[in-house]
């Protein structure tokens, strides 16, 4: 005799949803492979239909003007409103259907059918039986269906506690995703819960083997960060974060000791911005960022004492050419003169203006439009000076000083741009210090006593607004707490869920 069987009691494989969900864009390409370790669900924004995505599947994601397509060997799909790619738990197995299925009350094709499922949809794996004709079935749950499967026509798959999708930036991230349209591009974005992605933060911002309170100072502060951010990115831009690939031990226990924490000003979370180095104080975020102060009570200059980095204090050179084509000038200008417009509370500059043989210019701003004014060679510091906070130390000159006989006796100028001369024509006024002049010994040229190259001395790396991250470690190797740390760096705020 044939029978249905009542099935166990399990928890269903459901897309999960994250308790506090952060958005990340880790890459913008038109074409990737995804490597999913871990159960997936494809939701077509399309036309909502949803394919399961078998465990260790290689997946192809192209773009064009016309959508983004999603393949695998035997299975392609594309939609122009993109995917979400989303994890699934709860069920320990899944069966997901290879053809279209039909799930019966019973284990026999002489029950009624109760459902019918579309090749690579899913339903969560009960239990097995085989009838009196010896058929294999599979008992399975669908929302709130429950029934019988001829097992020929599904494939089952384990799902893991740990859904992990390797992404072809040879990085690796939690969580699900979001394939977005963008132009002929598919940007990626990683969504997952917040203590989750902060795994992926704190460690790409702060070495792992540095002090335990300097790490759970690091972790309040970019929870903060994150909390009020819509969208984040992936670089600096945000914060540095390189998902599952960056996470390590030491860094996961000071986010646990720290679950929820974030810097509040009146009870509401802050922007709690951090960065490398602040070279001895950090600074206004007035006198950095040309913000109102008035707006960001919290964001003050506060004394770093026990900072020690290797850019706490720091000089360069830098050649006149350099600085007056980034000034708009031609690389033949000669720079006759540089002077900087120091406003900030420890002296960052908020100007610049350099004398040239071509004329003049003043160029102000924030630290960024100043800092990219001197440019480095070095992609690691972000080919811009460490920071805005620095003073003039040398002007090296390209030409000698000039005697010259007046009605008065002889005099030594360094620019004899402006003086009026005498020559057989009249006396005019000359426009430029590039001129021959008639000696005792014949004609010599001078080519007018122009600034060869500008050498800097400054202090930090960074917008040095917040927290000083070389700061916090010394704070934390001299006993202070992540909650002292923040509180220090961070006026009048408290630390709380």
């Amino acid at each position: 005799m044939l029978f249905s069987l009542a099935p166990r009691m399990i928890e269903a494989a459901e897309p999960v949803q994250y308790p506090n969900e952060v958005q990340v864009s880790v890459l913008l390409s038109s074409n990737f492979p995804m490597l999913l370790d871990g159960t997936y669900e494809l939701h077509n924004i399309d036309n909502n239909s949803k394919t399961v995505i078998p465990q260790n599947t290689n997946l192809s994601v192209k773009s064009d003007s016309t959508g983004i397509t999603v393949s695998y060997p035997g299975f392609s799909k594309k939609a122009k409103n993109g995917f979400n790619l989303r994890e699934l738990k709860g069920s320990k197995k899944l069966a997901i259907f290879n053809s279209t299925t039909e799930m019966r009350r019973g284990a026999s094709t002489s029950y009624e059918v109760v459902k019918t499922f579309k090749s690579g949809e899913s339903a969560d794996y009960n239990f097995s039986f085989t009838n009196g004709s010896g058929e294999l079935w599979y008992n399975v749950t669908s929302g709130s269906s429950t029934g019988w499967i001829l097992s020929k026509t599904a494939t089952l798959s384990e799902v893991p506690s740990l859904a992990i999708a390797k992404v072809n930036n040879n990085l690796s991230y939690r969580g699900s995703f979001y394939l977005d349209p963008n132009g002929s591009q598919v940007q990626l974005i990683n969504k997952l819960d917040m203590e989750d992605y902060l795994k992926g933060v704190v460690p790409s911002e702060m070495p792992a083997s540095w002090n335990m309170e300097a790490l759970k100072a690091q972790a309040i502060a970019a929870r903060s960060y994150a909390a009020n951010m819509m969208m984040l990115t992936s670089t600096a831009a945000s914060q540095v974060y390189r998902g599952y690939t960056a996470e390590t031990t030491r860094t996961n226990t000071a986010i646990k000791e720290t679950t929820g924490l974030m810097v509040k000003y009146n009870g509401k979370p802050i922007q709690a911005f951090f960065h490398s180095t602040s070279g001895g104080k950090t600074a206004n975020v007035g006198d950095v960022w040309n913000s109102d102060q008035s707006y960001f009570p919290y964001l003050v200059s506060v004394p770093d004492p026990y900072e020690k980095a290797p850019l706490s204090n720091w000089s360069e050179t830098f050649a006149a050419s350099t600085i007056v084509q980034k000034f708009g000038f031609s690389s033949n200008a000669q720079l006759l003169n540089i002077t900087l417009d120091k406003k900030g509370v420890n002296g960052e500059v908020r100007g610049v203006t350099v004398q040239t043989s071509e004329g003049t210019k003043t160029i102000t701003g924030n630290e960024n439009v100043i800092r990219k004014l001197f440019p480095l060679n070095n992609s690691s510091v972000y080919n811009m000076l460490y920071s805005n906070w620095f003073d003039i130390a040398d002007l090296s000159k390209s030409g000698g000083s000039v005697s010259v006989q007046t009605s008065s006796g002889s005099m030594t100028l360094d620019d004899l741009k402006g003086q009026t001369v005498q020559t057989s024509s009249g006396r005019i006024t000359l426009s430029d210090s590039k001129v021959s002049i008639q000696t005792s010994n014949g004609i010599i040229t001078n080519e007018g006593s122009g600034i060869s190259s500008i050498t800097l001395e400054g202090k930090g790396w960074g917008h040095r607004i917040g927290m000083s991250q070389y700061g916090a470690k010394g704070f934390a190797e001299n006993g202070y707490t992540a909650t002292q740390i923040i509180t220090h760096y961070f006026k009048g705020t408290t630390v709380s869920k």
